[in-house]
C-alpha cells in the first residue's frame, strides 16, 4: 500500500539535495559544496531511517516518483558504498538506475563501469570513464533503456558547456 507520507518525506529530501547541488562547480571548496556535504549527511541518516522503520523501500510502498527520489538519494551517497550496494539488491529501482548505481560503486571500488554513466572533466569537457568491454557498451545501456554512449555524451556535454557559461 502507498505510503504517501513516506514518499512526500524522501520526495522533500531529492528536492532540497537538488537545489543544494545546483551551480555546484566540482573540486572546489566552496559553501555551496560544503551544504552539499551537509545534505548528503542528513540524507545518509534518512535513508537508513527509512530502512530501519519501513524495510526497503519499492515501487508500491512510495510509488514510482518515491522511488525516483529514493535513488537518487542513494546515488549520491558516496561516502556510505556499504549502503548503496544493500540498496542496489534490495530495492526495486528502474533499470537505468540501477545501470548508474551499478556504476557509481564499480567507480567507488576503483573498478570500470559496466554501463558508462559516470563521466569526468577533461580539457574543459566531460569524458566517459573507464569501461569494461567498450564494444557491448551501447547493447548493454539499451537493454537498462538508456540512451547510446554517443547520444549522452553530446546532451552532456552541451548541458555542461552552459553550465560553465553561467
Amino acid at each position: 500500500m502507498l505510503n504517501k507520507k513516506l514518499q512526500q518525506q524522501i520526495v522533500q529530501a531529492k528536492d532540497i539535495d537538488q537545489k543544494a547541488r545546483f551551480d555546484c562547480k566540482p573540486g572546489k571548496l566552496t559553501m555551496k559544496n560544503y551544504t552539499v556535504y551537509l545534505v548528503d549527511l542528513v540524507n545518509n541518516d534518512l535513508i537508513k531511517r527509512v530502512i530501519k522503520q519501513h524495510g526497503y523501500p519499492t515501487q508500491k510502498m512510495i510509488g514510482k516518483k518515491g522511488m525516483q527520489a529514493f535513488w537518487l538519494l542513494v546515488q549520491h551517497q558516496d561516502n556510505d558504498i556499504n549502503l548503496q550496494k544493500q540498496c542496489l539488491k534490495r530495492c526495486d529501482f528502474e533499470p537505468k538506475n540501477v545501470a548508474f548505481l551499478t556504476d557509481r560503486i564499480l567507480l567507488a571500488e576503483n573498478k570500470k563501469q559496466k554501463f558508462g554513466t559516470q563521466y569526468m572533466i577533461k580539457n574543459n569537457k566531460l569524458v566517459i570513464r573507464p569501461v569494461v568491454d567498450v564494444k557491448n557498451l551501447n547493447k548493454r545501456r539499451i537493454e537498462c533503456d538508456l540512451n547510446t554512449v554517443e547520444e549522452q555524451t553530446k546532451i552532456i556535454n552541451k548541458n555542461y558547456a552552459k553550465k560553465l557559461k553561467k
